[in-house]
């Protein structure tokens, strides 16, 4: 069951469910409301959308020469590093989140190493 809380423009008392709409001034409650984890869960966010396309791109043109794909190799564990749901642990609000996340990471990051290995394997 949700807790009643003030509304922040007309502060009368609304649910502190998500999607709740103030009667008097029409305030929605949104996932982000009274806290800071916003700016963190998009930076959380955006590494683990936008990491792996660059870490893709960067080792599959950088197959040219061994030492362009060592660079990539490089940057592609740096990327991982930075992505690791374990260095944004404060900002799931859920379990569900959590779990989905470490599962996206895992699964995308296999993804890139498996391919790191099938061309080190033919031969760079």
């Amino acid at each position: 069951m949700s807790s009643l809380m003030n509304c922040p423009d007309c502060k009368a008392k609304i649910l502190s469910r998500m999607g709740t709409i103030c009667p008097n001034c029409g305030f929605t409650v949104g996932y982000f409301n009274g806290t800071t984890k916003r700016k963190k869960y998009g930076k959380f966010f955006a590494l683990t959308v936008f990491a792996p396309f660059f870490s893709f791109l960067t080792i599959l043109f950088a197959q040219v020469n061994i030492y362009s794909f060592l660079i990539a190799i490089a940057i592609f564990f740096y990327l991982t590093i930075k992505a690791c749901p374990y260095n944004f642990k404060d900002v799931f609000a859920s379990k569900f989140e959590k779990v989905f996340f470490w599962i996206v990471w895992g699964f995308i990051n296999g993804f890139l190493l498996i391919l790191i290995i099938n061309i080190l394997k033919k031969g760079v």
